[in-house]
């Protein structure tokens, strides 16, 4: 039967960060079976959510607490969920002067208390959606530290997945200043789907596009006029692009890649094509696609976490 504990952490990475978002944060750790051997997998959650998002309790379908009992009697395994939020409402886990050094929170400050607590041990990333993208991101960042990562529909060919927030999101600021919708948006008790969707593109041109403190949004505020010089800074991010001249990082990871065939933000079609990259570059992966949308996707895990906890029975 796990155990879960929870810690604090001290992120070196996160202070003073230009958000003033808290740099003490919660790491929930679950335990099972710990041996000298047992990996640990730090779990990064999708955008609007955090680690403790996780351990949220579904009634309607397979959850992530589901999951952990199914391994919990044949499996042993540490388990490492932080705490990730920001007043974007979410992460993309990459170091940006608009929000913060998330990337570096994860790669320095937790591995680092993840050494202090358990030595030295394989090290995997996972997630889903934005945690996906973290996952696959940082191992690309960091080869030398992680043995490798499950992503399930991680953001990926950026001309699909979010191109087609960006006239909703011009249309919700029309008349507005970025600041004003921001602020407004911050204050409100309750969002309607299109302002979710306009917050969820500032966040991510704060992650890929910040000035400083300051947000280059890929598009016009003014005429909706897609932006090239800005969009491409979003490009260098976008994980099919990166393959393309860093492939040869993932030699001997453990690569797990699952994307429901019919995702709602056409995600499906972005891991296709890494997947494809990897086949074509003769690096070593498990890749699935089930008939699923972007969401209730935990069973895809029951797949993924055996693939690789399978090693160290």
């Amino acid at each position: 039967m796990h155990e879960i504990i929870v810690d604090k952490l001290v992120a070196e990475s996160l202070k003073g960060n230009p958000l003033r978002d808290e740099y003490n944060r919660e790491i929930i750790k679950i335990e099972n079976n710990v041996k000298s051997s047992t990996p640990v997998f730090i779990g990064l959650p999708g955008f609007f959510g955090s680690g403790n998002s996780f351990l949220n309790k579904s009634y309607t379908s397979f959850d992530f607490k589901d999951l952990l009992e199914k391994l919990d009697t044949e499996y042993g395994y540490i388990m490492i969920l932080p705490d990730t939020m920001t007043k974007f409402g979410g992460n993309q886990f990459v170091d940006s002067t608009a929000i913060g050094n998330y990337k570096s929170f994860i790669a320095r400050d937790l591995v680092d208390y993840i050494h202090s607590l358990y030595g030295n041990r394989d090290i995997y990333l996972f997630g889903k959606s934005s945690g996906g993208f973290g996952s696959i991101s940082i191992t690309l960042d960091y080869p030398e530290i992680f043995k490798g990562f499950i992503d399930i529909s991680g953001d990926s060919y950026f001309p699909y997945c979010y191109l087609p927030d960006f006239s909703t999101a011009y249309l919700t600021m029309k008349g507005k200043t970025l600041e004003g919708f921001i602020e407004s948006y911050r204050q409100q008790m309750v969002h309607s789907q299109d302002e979710l969707e306009t917050y969820n593109v500032v966040a991510m041109a704060a992650s890929y596009s910040p000035d400083g403190k300051n947000i280059q949004l890929p598009f016009s505020i003014d005429t909706g006029e897609i932006l090239p010089d800005v969009w491409n800074k979003w490009l260098e991010f976008d994980p099919v692009n990166r393959l393309s001249g860093e492939v040869e990082k993932l030699k001997g990871k453990k690569i797990i890649l699952q994307t429901g065939n019919r995702d709602e933000y056409k995600i499906n079609i972005g891991m296709n094509m890494i997947h494809e990259i990897l086949k074509r570059n003769q690096i070593d992966h498990y890749y699935k696609e089930y008939p699923n949308g972007h969401f209730n996707t935990n069973y895809f895990y029951l797949d993924s976490f055996p693939e690789i906890l399978k090693s160290y029975k």
